[in-house]
Parts: structure tokens; C-alpha cells; sequence
């Protein structure tokens, strides 16, 4: 049950970093300006808040060898790159 549940933790946050570095993305170009540095500014935080979260939820998952979450988090990566991509084209 805990590695059902340290997989639906690492999908769920892949998927939100991941959605939030495409939304954001397009708004960052190559001539700093300011609507660069309000992105910047929206991002940051949620960013802070994301990393925040994650580290208070891994303490739960002392007991899982580092070795495992490595293994387990490579394929949960891969699914979460296909899952917002899919969604991604779908809605936008």
C-alpha cells in the first residue's frame, strides 16, 4: 500500500510541475520584459509551495529503500510526461 501510494504522490507531482512549466513557459522568451518577470513572479512561489509539500510528504516514505524510489519513480516519470502532454493537446 505505501508504494501505491508513494507512486499516486510522485504522478500527482510530476504532473503539476510539469503542467505548470509548459503554462508558464510561453510567457518567458528571450528579451527579459516585464511580463517575463510577472511569470516569474507567479511561478516562484507555487514552485516554493510544490517543494514545501514534497518534503513534507517524503517523510512518510522513510521506510522505502532510495534504490526503489528511484526505480519506481522513472516509469511514474515517463507516465506523467505522457499523461499532461496527452492533455495538453486535448484541452489547449
Amino acid at each position: 500500500m505505501i508504494y501505491f501510494r508513494f507512486c499516486f504522490y510522485q504522478f500527482f507531482l510530476f504532473s503539476i510541475f510539469f503542467f505548470i512549466n509548459i503554462n508558464l513557459d510561453k510567457y518567458i522568451s528571450k528579451p527579459f520584459t516585464r511580463v517575463d518577470l510577472i511569470a516569474i513572479c507567479i511561478s516562484v512561489p507555487i514552485l516554493i509551495i510544490l517543494f514545501i509539500a514534497v518534503s513534507k510528504i517524503y517523510r512518510r516514505f522513510e521506510v522505502i529503500r532510495l534504490q526503489n524510489k528511484i526505480f519506481i519513480s522513472i516509469p511514474i516519470f515517463i507516465i506523467s510526461v505522457l499523461c499532461v502532454g496527452f492533455l495538453e493537446q486535448l484541452f489547449f
